[in-house]
């Protein structure tokens, strides 16, 4: 399905029934990485995936920034006449949650941060502007082989060379242009007052995850007033990807 959201054309699955559940992707994704999680609760709840702009199927016109995806996801949730909403969000797409249930927090019920961002510190930032700049120069294929290394847990790539070899794809199909001005939104993100949210939040982090570890899953439970942490074990980053099932099960938990 697609939708007009300032002049883009953006793409979104919707399906189920129940509460309505959005789910916002990472850096270099699509609406696809929540597939299986949204196949396992929709039976119990509405689920809803919008590509980010730039990203999948949907348009790329004008600057990125984690407030412009925020307000197209609001735009989104305004144009499907939703209810409040639970926000699923990973990695960049939990700033982007995050920034949504701070700035209409009447629209959001609660969140899910999967292996969420804090904040990155300047070391880190610059590290996305000098690959945004890569990849105009170079182009993705130059960074897919680290990247990929990363992205998932060594069980993964042990038992699962399929679904690496399609996130592989994923990362891929991405356009270059695009892919470098999300990485400059990601190194540019606002500090958000994480403070201020009143949502519950839980936060899932990969035992294996090192993109957004641990250590960032407890700042950002010491920052969010009502949240939690769950750790999973046996994935990475795209945990989405890797276990959904697990993810499916700790978002229905959290929300009964």
């Amino acid at each position: 399905m697609f939708a007009d959201i300032d002049g883009n054309t953006m793409h979104y699955v919707s399906y189920g029934e129940g509460p309505p559940v959005v789910f916002i992707h990472g850096l270099g994704g699509s609406s696809s990485v929540w597939h299986g999680v949204m196949q396992a609760m929709q039976q119990h709840h509405h689920c809803v995936a919008m590509d980010l702009r730039g990203h999948g199927r949907s348009q790329g016109r004008g600057r990125f920034t984690i407030e412009g995806w925020a307000k197209d996801i609001q735009k989104l949730l305004r144009h499907l006449e939703l209810p409040a909403v639970t926000v699923v969000g990973h990695s960049m797409g939990s700033l982007v949650a995050q920034q949504l249930a701070h700035t209409v927090p009447d629209a959001v019920d609660q969140l899910v941060l999967l292996g969420g961002i804090s904040y990155f510190q300047p070391p880190t930032a610059d590290a996305y502007r000098e690959r945004a700049t890569l990849v105009e120069n170079e182009g993705l294929d130059q960074l897919v082989g680290p990247w990929l290394e990363g992205a998932v847990s060594p069980q993964s790539h042990a038992t699962h060379a399929g679904m690496v070899g399609l996130l592989r794809e994923l990362f891929l199909r991405n356009e270059p242009q695009n892919y470098a001005k999300s990485c400059r939104a990601l190194a540019d993100a606002p500090r958000i007052r994480r403070d201020e949210l009143g949502q519950p939040t839980l936060i899932l982090t990969g035992a294996h995850d090192r993109s957004t570890p641990l250590a960032m899953a407890e700042e950002l439970k010491s920052s969010i007033p009502v949240s939690r942490v769950k750790v999973l074990p046996h994935v990475g980053h795209w945990a989405s990807l890797e276990d959904p099932g697990a993810i499916a099960a700790a978002i229905l938990e959290f929300l009964t």
